[in-house]
Parts: C-alpha cells; structure tokens; sequence
C-alpha cells in the first residue's frame, strides 16, 4: 500500500474549510472513479498555529501504478486546478508500507 500525504499552506487560511467544502463533491467523485485509490481525505487545519499547514490531504492507494495512474487522472488534475490558485506553498510525501 502506497501513502500520498500533502500540505498546502493557502493565500487566506480562513478561508480553508470553504475551500474542502468546495471541493467535497469533486472528492467523492474521485473516490468512487479513480481505480487503485483506497482512501482519500481532505481537510482544512483546526489548530490554527504558525507552523501548521491549512490543508491537508491523506490518501491510501493499491501500489506505486495506482498513484501514477491518480496523478494523470483527469479528475485529480480537476482537483489541482480548482485548489492551484489558492496555495502559496506545497509539501508532500509518498511512501509504502
């Protein structure tokens, strides 16, 4: 199994859950069309620190092909398009277990 972690910082962390709130739609369309994704999570930062990020996404995939195949998905690229003008910093992790 193949873990996909990524933080976004945003232009207006108040504005972060209106954001996932957004997108929720477009999430559970990837959920239900995106073969080889497991699980996928998106939620805005309740902690409200300097060093927390305002966004988080957690997702579980089948193996390294399925997170390849995520990356491409025209669903996926949706997702980066809706979110893109709104981060101003991005990190990110992937590793298996």
């Amino acid at each position: 199994m193949i873990k996909h972690i990524v933080c976004w910082k945003v232009d207006n962390p108040k504005m972060s859950k209106k954001y996932c709130d957004d997108a929720a739609e477009l999430l559970q369309r990837m959920c239900e069309n995106i073969s080889g994704l497991i699980s996928l999570e998106v939620s805005a930062d309740e902690s409200c620190t300097d060093s927390s990020a305002d966004i988080a996404l957690y997702s579980e995939f089948e193996d390294w092909n399925a997170l390849a195949h995520y990356n491409q998905h025209p669903l996926h690229l949706e997702f980066k398009e809706y979110l893109g003008p709104y981060i101003v910093e991005r990190r990110m992790v992937d590793y298996e277990i």
